[in-house]
């Protein structure tokens, strides 16, 4: 009889050590792919000629806004992580957007080209299509 529930405890280990690494391993794998597509950079107040590089990914689009909701005039562009750009400025009012083919890395800049202060940040997006 105690050989009989012995065995019957380390099933019961065993099964409970596979469930809470396949626990483990499904909260590893969804919380990867929920936030590894887009990150928000250089959230702040900028002047009439300011700008901010954000982190370097894979790009795949590099989106500028205007966070003040008066669409001003904001610009976007990729820079390659030793210097230079990729590309050209892209610029709009309130808002832009450019799509890069994510198959180097680049990072995201963003510009405030209105003539006042503005809030505005930049979203980066990576692993996945041109939103």
């Amino acid at each position: 009889m105690s050989q009989y529930i012995r065995y019957l405890r380390s099933t019961r280990a065993l099964l409970l050590a596979v469930a809470v690494a396949g626990a483990l391993l499904g909260v590893l794998f969804a919380s990867q792919h929920a936030s590894a597509y887009a990150t928000n950079y250089c959230a702040n107040w900028y002047p009439t000629g300011g700008s901010c590089v954000g982190p370097q990914h894979t790009l795949t689009a590099n989106i500028v806004y205007d966070d003040t909701g008066t669409g001003s005039w904001v610009c976007e562009i990729a820079q390659y992580p030793g210097g230079g750009y990729y590309g050209s400025w892209g610029c709009g009012s309130g808002e832009t957007e450019t799509c890069y083919p994510g198959n180097q890395l680049l990072k995201g800049e963003i510009y405030n080209a209105s003539g006042y202060w503005l809030y505005m940040n930049g979203t980066e997006f990576y692993a996945q299509g041109c939103p």
